[in-house]
């Protein structure tokens, strides 16, 4: 089921990709290790039939959410403005977010950034933790080496092997 996320606000505010803007900035500052597996897919503009059929040709997909962060399972999110009578999903969005909920993806339409910041804190209930991802923070990574070499030193060692030397 692909969720929606709505504050209800009507009225005057920021265009789509200010919203998006902002969601990434909160995210590095907030979430750095997630960030890092945060990207925005460009698929959209003005291109050339030429420019279309290449880039598709290389893997351009239409309707790819806005915000896809790497993660099990994925969190995909089409960040709209934050009122909803401002934006529209198009056929294209609503058939990949459906796609990527059929095989359990987070799936979901938010909002505005804080509807996407609130989407994204749900995902982080339900997305297998990162333990032993490599997504360490500095100190988490410091004490991980620190135990390494205590597990190094307290290994007893093993005899090695004699070869015989092949006389040419």
């Amino acid at each position: 089921m692909i969720k929606t996320y709505d504050s209800n606000y009507r009225g005057p505010c920021p265009a789509e990709a200010a919203e998006q803007t902002t969601f990434f900035n909160q995210l590095r500052l907030l979430y750095p290790q997630w960030a890092a597996l945060a990207f925005h897919p460009r698929n959209e503009g003005a291109l050339t039939q030429a420019q279309v059929r290449r880039h598709k040709a290389e893997g351009m997909l239409t309707g790819v959410s806005d915000v896809v962060i790497i993660g099990t399972p994925p969190f995909l999110c089409e960040l709209k403005r934050r009122d909803k009578t401002k934006s529209r999903l198009a056929k294209k969005q609503i058939e990949f977010l459906n796609n990527a909920d059929a095989v359990g993806a987070f799936s979901c339409v938010a909002y505005g950034h804080e509807c996407a910041l609130e989407a994204f804190r749900e995902w982080l209930q339900i997305v297998t933790p990162m333990t032993g991802s490599g997504l360490l923070s500095s100190s988490e990574k410091s004490l991980q080496l620190t135990a390494i070499k205590l597990l190094k030193n307290t290994r007893k060692p093993t005899a090695k092997r004699k070869t015989e030397k092949n006389a040419i």
